[in-house]
């Protein structure tokens, strides 16, 4: 391969890369208009805001569906608003993998808030308490010895100690209502310290929590780690409110099937969903500017022609392939980059590709195919009992299963899957088994 096409190759993979994008990116494409879907998730969030002096929302969105990338446009419509907007990531304080309690998450996000404050020059006053310093003489005025110390020592504690964890919640058994009043109290002293700082005694003061929707637990734990999620979200609802301030919450998207209409405990912000988008309609109508769509996000970020030839209906079958799920799709670009040896690749490294890709998601289960065949034919989320909901959340996060709205939410299975799973729930015969 000649060095010219190898350093391109290079350049295109790095490219497809999943990584969240800023709004001013010029690789970024904005796939919220009429033509694709009924509603702009992030337009209803920043209303929210827009509209009230405080609030709460929450926000889901399904693994790799661009949910980060969505957050940052939604922190820069905010500022753009007037409001002062912070973002920060709660994978950094929290264990993302054991349950999670209103305790440790209240510090994490009062933590995380005053972080963000001291990493932005504009606004940051050395003299300002540490939240985690603060914390010592909190717990010493609550007579909990054991959980004096504060600082980073604390904070990493929290996030990589199950047994501290587990210590810290014991203790703080009894005393929940005196550590919401602290983080109330300390967050209001950061708001009206901004206020002062900005000028303006009005100012809108805006913290969007990231990765909240990553707590899922694992094989052994799923059922606890989401019970727990639950629990924090629907019965200590008031409790994540913080008085004037507005705060967006990241939730995962199986927490709307454990709590039913969740959105109400949220008044101002409700719960907003970010989904795939559809390629067709629920009948497997095509939608051209679905397609078209798609084509300029491959198109601002390489040059695919280059790779797959002139032929749109190469990279629309990569389109189709991925189902509308935007990580999927780039993905699939990066794995043919990677097997390519000539420029434009044949298409036979276009099918090894799909072929590689879909192979990664088997086998399945004949009970999971049964299950999954039976979404295809509904096109709802089919739950038989709150049992099976780890599962389904598993479905969510592999991407078996795809959400999609037009009106209404639907559901359907990957189409890297789809004849796998009709083949196999309709019986040995049909999916080849002996």
């Amino acid at each position: 391969m000649k060095p010219a096409d190898n350093a391109f190759l290079k350049a295109f993979f790095n490219a497809m890369a999943g990584r969240p994008l800023e709004p001013d990116d010029p690789r970024y494409v904005s796939l919220y208009d009429a033509a694709l879907t009924d509603s702009d998730p992030v337009q209803q969030l920043a209303r929210a805001v827009e509209w009230s002096t405080e609030s709460v929302g929450l926000f889901s969105g399904y693994r790799g569906a661009g949910k980060s990338t969505e957050l940052r446009r939604l922190k820069r419509q905010l500022e753009e608003s007037g409001h002062l907007v912070f973002l920060c990531d709660m994978e950094d304080y929290l264990n993302l993998s054991t349950a999670v309690d209103v305790s440790d998450f209240l510090m994490a996000v009062a933590g995380s808030f005053d972080e963000a404050i001291r990493a932005n020059e504009d606004v940051a006053d050395p003299a300002d308490e540490n939240f985690w310093e603060g914390l010592g003489g909190f717990f010493g005025g609550l007579k909990l010895k054991e959980l004096s110390v504060g600082g980073s020592i604390f904070k990493a504690s929290l996030k990589s100690d199950p047994t501290f964890k587990e210590r810290l919640q014991e203790n703080m058994a009894g005393h929940l209502g005196s550590l919401v009043d602290h983080v109330r109290q300390f967050c209001g002293s950061r708001v009206a310290g901004l206020r002062k700082d900005t000028g303006d005694p009005n100012k809108q003061v805006v913290l969007l929590l990231d990765s909240v929707e990553h707590i899922r637990g694992t094989f052994a734990n799923a059922e606890e780690v989401q019970s727990s999620v639950e629990t924090l979200f629907a019965d200590h609802a008031e409790k994540l409110r913080i008085p004037g301030m507005h705060l967006i919450y990241t939730v995962p998207p199986y927490l709307k099937v454990r709590y039913p209409n969740i959105g109400q405990l949220y008044d101002e912000g409700g719960l907003e969903v970010l989904p795939s988008f559809k390629l067709h309609e629920q009948d497997g109508t095509p939608i051209p500017a679905a397609y078209d769509a798609f084509e300029e996000v491959v198109r601002k970020r390489g040059d695919w022609r280059r790779l797959l030839g002139d032929d749109r209906a190469v990279l629309d079958c990569l389109v189709r392939n991925s189902g509308g799920h935007l990580r999927d799709l780039l993905r699939l670009l990066r794995d043919v980059a990677l097997r390519a040896r000539t420029l434009p690749v044949p298409e036979s490294v276009v099918e090894t590709t799909i072929s590689q890709i879909r192979s990664e998601f088997l086998p399945i289960a004949n009970d999971d195919a049964k299950w999954l065949a039976e979404v295809a034919r509904t096109h709802q989320a089919e739950l038989q009992s709150l049992d099976r909901l780890p599962s389904l959340a598993r479905f969510f996060d592999t991407h078996l299963v795809l959400c999609y709205r037009n009106g209404e939410e639907w559901y359907d299975v990957h189409p890297l899957v789809a004849e796998q799973v009709r083949k196999q729930a309709a019986g040995p015969e049909s999916s080849g088994a002996t």
